[in-house]
């Protein structure tokens, strides 16, 4: 009886097996700076976020006060975390002749420096019956 000799060819070399990592190895590095925008990204909207917050929050507190002393245009100003500088104005007509009559105008600036060193600014404004 004879032996026959199997010349199958199943399989990948150890070659075609480095090419196709050199191969997919460039397309995950092509993804890399990609992921840093989205990091930088990710970053700046939490910043923003956390600037909205303090501007609503203040806004929120402006509108439950009865009135405000001192009289018009009531003006704070203040340091959140040693990162966020909010300013709330409030105007009437006396003080902002563009204010209509019966309402107070409640304006509110939150500056912020970004990761980047770069300055941020969001300004918020709305009305409230007296």
């Amino acid at each position: 009886m004879k032996l026959r000799i199997l010349k199958s060819r199943d399989g990948f070399t150890l070659i075609e097996v480095m090419v196709s990592i050199i191969i997919l190895s460039i397309g995950v590095l092509g993804l890399a700076p990609l992921m840093a925008v989205s990091i930088t990204g990710n970053a700046f909207s939490n910043e923003a976020t956390r600037a909205n917050v303090i501007a609503q929050d203040k806004i929120e507190e402006l509108k439950n006060v009865a009135t405000f002393a001192g009289g018009m245009p009531f003006v704070d100003t203040a340091g959140v975390n040693n990162q966020f500088f909010y300013m709330a104005r409030v105007d009437d007509q006396a003080s902002d002749g563009t204010v209509p009559a019966g309402v107070y105008k409640i304006f509110i600036r939150v500056n912020w420096t970004d990761q980047a060193g770069v300055a941020r600014r969001l300004e918020f404004s709305t009305y409230r019956t007296k």
